[in-house]
């Protein structure tokens, strides 16, 4: 995050698209904010992924590969996607 830019509330950061952190930090731990989320969507890519690498030493099937590995890179990985677009766009690159 930029030190410059300031906002209300929580958000991202219009330059790079960090997420925005309170100036005063508080012993109020957030529920189901962005850790809840980005951990739930690690668990889900850890229980797809391990059959993928299972099959891959094994035996491959390369199409049930692809249908496990296609969630994991699109639902999983999303919102990592999704900020390096935005920093690409504003050409400031995190």
């Amino acid at each position: 995050m930029h030190p410059e830019v300031q906002a209300a509330g929580p958000g991202e950061c219009p330059s790079c698209g960090m997420a925005l952190e309170p100036a005063q930090p508080s012993a109020d731990i957030e529920e189901g904010g962005e850790l809840a989320d980005m951990t739930r969507r690690f668990w889900v890519s850890v229980v797809l992924s391990a059959p993928v690498v299972t099959l891959a030493m094994t035996k491959p099937i390369p199409w049930l590969e692809a249908a496990l590995a296609t969630p994991v890179v699109l639902w999983c990985a999303f919102p990592l996607f999704a900020r390096a677009w935005r920093s690409l766009v504003a050409r400031s690159l995190n």
